[in-house]
């Protein structure tokens, strides 16, 4: 069987499998597309059938529905700041401690390809 055809078998065992899913689906499309007006009115209308965690979701998303709009208007985003933390605490957990910090700050800028590593020319 092909993952599609499994995905519809085990949808159609649960309404409530579903819903979830379908409202999954819309909720994923909304925020990948940045489309406001969708994602509003998926929060805006009333969902019976769906699973508890997801409502806990949706209530979640209320609370936050300005950072939410904030997010999907504006072009920034913190990512790759988050990304280059994310590496600077994995060099720190991996080193225990550097004895320098220009050596630490080197590593830093050597993973993120700003500065090439000096190479020793040896004399013949």
């Amino acid at each position: 069987m092909r993952e599609i055809d499994i995905l519809n078998f085990l949808l159609d065992l649960s309404p409530e499998l579903k819903s979830t899913y379908d409202l999954y689906q819309d909720l994923l499309f909304a925020l990948q597309t940045k489309n406001l007006d969708r994602f509003n009115h998926l929060l805006e209308i009333e969902h019976p059938l769906i699973s508890p965690e997801l409502q806990t979701a949706f209530q979640t998303f209320k609370m936050y529905q300005s950072y939410i709009k904030n997010m999907l208007t504006t072009p920034y985003t913190n990512g790759p700041i988050e990304g280059i933390n994310n590496k600077i605490k994995v060099i720190k957990r991996i080193a225990f401690g550097y004895r320098s910090f220009y050596h630490f700050k080197f590593r830093i800028l050597m993973i993120q390809n700003l500065t090439k590593p000096k190479r020793k020319i040896l004399a013949d």
